[in-house]
């Protein structure tokens, strides 16, 4: 079984400056009046402090989804939340490792793990009283400029 060390979580407010408008991913477009606002990292990824811990994904069983989740992403994981179909998830089934994949609920009402990279194979849930979700994926953050994020996360 893995071992993971959660990292304590800020509790006072991470204001940042947020620019309302959008950027366009496409064809630039003519310069706006930018307004800008405050806004608050910690209440955003962390609205749950206490039953919200942070981990990095490693491996490429979930890259290829519309969630961009890869290597190395780190997710903010809620265990207040109710987990619903299509969800990502952090489980365990029959209390072996943990594994990051969506929750599924397919027409004939089974439920399965199912990982975004269409090369991994399903994983049927057929014992419930064995499945446990540890919490569901809320939030990722990649970075763009890699080797970053490792001088941030520290273990207590």
């Amino acid at each position: 079984m893995r071992e993971f060390v959660v990292v304590s979580v800020l509790r006072q407010p991470v204001w940042l400056p947020f620019i309302q408008s959008l950027v366009p991913a496409g064809f630039p477009s003519p310069a706006q009046d930018h307004e800008s606002a405050a806004l608050d990292l910690n209440a955003l990824l962390l609205p749950h402090p206490d039953a919200t811990y942070l981990i990095r994904a490693y491996g490429d069983s979930m890259m290829g989804g519309e969630d961009g989740i890869r290597s190395g992403s780190l997710l903010a994981v809620d265990c207040t939340l109710e987990p619903r179909s299509n969800d990502v998830v952090i489980a365990s089934l029959d209390g072996m490792d943990y594994t990051l994949k969506r929750l599924i609920q397919r027409p004939d009402q089974s439920w399965w793990l199912v990982p975004d990279n269409p090369t991994y194979p399903a994983i049927p849930i057929d014992t419930p009283d064995v499945f446990t979700v540890w919490g569901v994926v809320t939030h990722i953050v990649n970075e763009t400029r890699p080797g970053k994020l490792g001088q941030y996360v520290r273990a207590r």
